[in-house]
């Protein structure tokens, strides 16, 4: 068992998450491996191989990122092009490639905001979205919820409606949904007084509804692994932007691709890596064909304090394994 596997183990056994499902990938090698339970409260319950799980922000990367690169390989959009040209709304000149990197350097503060209505929250961001600060990278949900209401008037579709048109059906991510069967599903914490179980644990995603592109997207390891497939040119379809995707492994702005977050091995191999707040973690290299995926529930009952630390430990064991 290599040391990353036993990690893994050892973040269940110390009870940092109720369980995991996770893949480690080698060119046509798949590991996988479902540790633990599904939930603590108010019952405990067997976590089972194709459960499926809340992605968090691995929506960003998975859904909108893969929807803005389909329209930038069809020359429908430009990277550096102003989100203003297809969300007139919005005034800031803030470029796709500053909304997808993180680096727009936009702030807002909204009262009450989990109180509003969907119609309501995107005015309010729109409205007070303003460049508050130097344009370094600093991660913002909101930089995908733009990305994601341009993209809709793009292609005239609410952003989960055009995830699921263009995405997870012609990738044929079967048991990724927006709207999962609660009784497959992995619970994250209470909301209300009630277990989210099939329900989106992220409040704005649960307020916008289809017009969320930063959270929302619920899916099984199955489903990342095919994703990842696509991405290492074992599976092909002419849904996936592969020109457009191979691209990514470049840093475009300050340790950032677009969508994705960036990391690096000791022999200078460059990552493609994505979190979910929710307990999700993915990290890939296209050229090598290896890969991370780790799914779980660190919310459940509540967040977990620990699981960040041993979630960086675990990446940085990872890639010291696969440079031996």
């Amino acid at each position: 068992m290599t040391p990353t596997k036993r990690m893994l183990q050892q973040l269940v056994t110390d009870q940092v998450v109720p369980g995991l499902s996770a893949a480690i990938m080698d060119e046509q090698q798949v590991w996988t491996e479902v540790i633990g339970e599904a939930q603590w409260v108010p019952q405990t319950a067997p976590l089972r191989p194709g459960m499926t799980y809340d992605l968090a922000s691995l929506t960003k990367v998975l859904g909108t990122t893969t929807v803005f690169l389909q329209a930038l390989a069809a020359s429908q959009v430009k990277l550096d092009q102003s989100i203003h040209d297809w969300l007139p709304e919005f005034k800031p000149n803030t470029t796709f490639r500053e909304a997808l990197t993180h680096t727009s350097g936009l702030e807002s503060y909204i009262p009450h905001r989990d109180e509003l209505s969907a119609s309501a929250l995107r005015q309010a961001l729109i409205d007070t979205l303003k460049p508050t600060g130097p344009k370094t990278v600093l991660y913002r949900d909101f930089n995908l919820l733009l990305v994601g209401w341009a993209l809709e008037n793009v292609f005239k579709a609410p952003i989960q409606t055009l995830i699921q048109q263009r995405v997870l059906n012609p990738l044929q991510l079967t048991g990724a949904s927006f709207h999962p069967d609660p009784r497959n599903t992995v619970p994250t914490t209470y909301a209300n007084g009630h277990l989210l179980q099939g329900i989106v644990h992220d409040p704005k995603a649960r307020i916008l509804g289809e017009h969320a592109g930063s959270a929302g997207l619920f899916a099984t390891l199955q489903d990342l692994i095919t994703y990842t497939q696509y991405a290492f040119g074992q599976r092909t379809t002419t849904a996936f932007p592969a020109a457009a995707f191979s691209t990514l492994t470049q840093d475009f702005a300050g340790g950032r691709t677009l969508g994705w977050d960036l990391r690096y091995d000791a022999s200078g191999g460059i990552w493609l890596y994505h979190t979910g707040y929710t307990g999700g973690f993915w990290l890939m290299q296209p050229q090598t064909q290896q890969a991370l995926i780790v799914l779980s529930n660190r919310v459940h009952p509540q967040v977990n304090a620990d699981f960040l630390a041993r979630r960086d430990e675990i990446v940085a064991q990872y890639l010291q394994d696969v440079v031996k």
